[in-house]
């Protein structure tokens, strides 16, 4: 059963996204987040990603955001954010995409799309969406939640050196 609060972030991808930025700003271990490397490549992720997710389809660009976090980085992110523990500014790159990537399953877990056993293991999560024909819901459901994490992002943290 939900409690009142898992309510609102299932209702509501606003809150819900408000709630994953604040996270992370609480876990990056930096006297000003707004300068960390993790939160600029975050930044970077949040407005690349949503147009890979249209050109190539939800599936293929989380199983990308995957390839660059790798396994054992986007676990010691779950881990991280799950328990509020600090993120070191380093490696940011792929923390970058693992952050992406865990918001947006975590989210996905929210909405019952997939359980924690998927959010675990992203392969077996976004086998669940692509095998059971929960691509197009997902993708449809999940825009407002990155649209948001956009905006968010853009507001909290510098833009990435080019």
């Amino acid at each position: 059963m939900n409690t009142d609060s898992n309510d609102d972030l299932f209702n509501d991808p606003i809150l819900s996204a408000i709630e994953k930025v604040e996270l992370l700003m609480r876990c990056i271990d930096v006297q000003d987040v707004s300068k960390s490397n993790i939160g600029k490549s975050f930044r970077g992720r949040c407005r690349e990603l949503p147009g890979l997710i249209d050109d190539v389809g939800f599936t293929p660009a989380m199983s990308f955001c995957y390839g660059k976090s790798g396994q054992k980085t986007y676990e010691e992110i779950k881990k991280t954010l799950d328990n509020e523990g600090k993120l070191s500014d380093e490696k940011e790159t792929e923390r970058g995409y693992g952050i992406y990537l865990y918001f947006l399953l975590k989210r996905l877990r929210e909405l019952e799309l997939i359980d924690d056993n998927q959010l675990s293991n992203p392969v077996k999560g976004l086998t669940e969406i692509r095998k059971k024909g929960k691509e197009r819901i997902a993708t449809r459901i999940i825009r407002p939640f990155i649209a948001q994490l956009k905006k968010l992002s853009e507001a909290v943290f510098e833009a990435e050196e080019t």
